[in-house]
């Protein structure tokens, strides 16, 4: 068997991770994350839509496997706008949907480096600025406590910072495209 006449097949995602707009049924409602905070703090739950009210997703939800048809204990994960970060999930244990949410934010989190800056380029850091303020806004500490952490990877998406899913990656087994939507 080679990848040139059997190309891996990846697992199938369980519904948290998988885009609304392509699973609208119920019971599986929307999911809310949004990759500027922390999923740990209490104040930034990944949350689920339930009828009319949003509640931070169950402890089964959180614990529940990423495949249920399968055993993942690594797998990638890339937003084509930064690339140059890819996700890297390994574990010793099948990944859990919490373990994604968390890992998008703790690679996502981290402040741009002065050459990270400096590829970006002048002109793109300044498009992403209005991006950079409103998550200082929309945080859990005082903004001028954020800004002085000064800008994140997650701010060069200049505000599409909200999940809305992932999709396999043809010829890539447990490589996943992350998708964002806007505020």
């Amino acid at each position: 068997m080679t990848w040139e006449t059997d190309p891996p097949i990846h697992a199938n995602l369980t519904w948290p991770l998988i885009d609304y707009a392509t699973r609208k049924r119920a019971p599986e409602p929307l999911i809310y994350f949004d990759a500027g905070f922390n999923p740990r703090n209490s104040k930034y739950p990944v949350k689920a839509k339930r009828g009319l009210h949003w509640s931070p997703l169950t402890r089964e939800e959180e614990t529940m496997f990423v495949s249920l048809g399968a055993f993942i204990s690594n797998m990638v994960i890339i937003n084509k706008r930064l690339e140059a970060w890819p996700i890297h999930i390994r574990m010793s244990h099948n990944i859990r949907i919490i373990d994604v949410f968390r890992a998008i934010y703790d690679v996502y989190a981290q402040p741009l480096t002065e050459r990270e800056l400096r590829d970006c380029g002048p002109e793109y850091i300044q498009r992403c600025e209005r991006a950079f303020l409103q998550r200082c806004q929309d945080g859990p500490d005082f903004a001028h406590n954020e800004q002085r952490k000064g800008m994140l990877r997650i701010d060069l998406l200049r505000g599409r910072r909200v999940f809305k899913g992932l999709t396999p990656i043809p010829g890539q087994p447990h490589t996943f495209e992350l998708l964002f939507d806007d505020i």
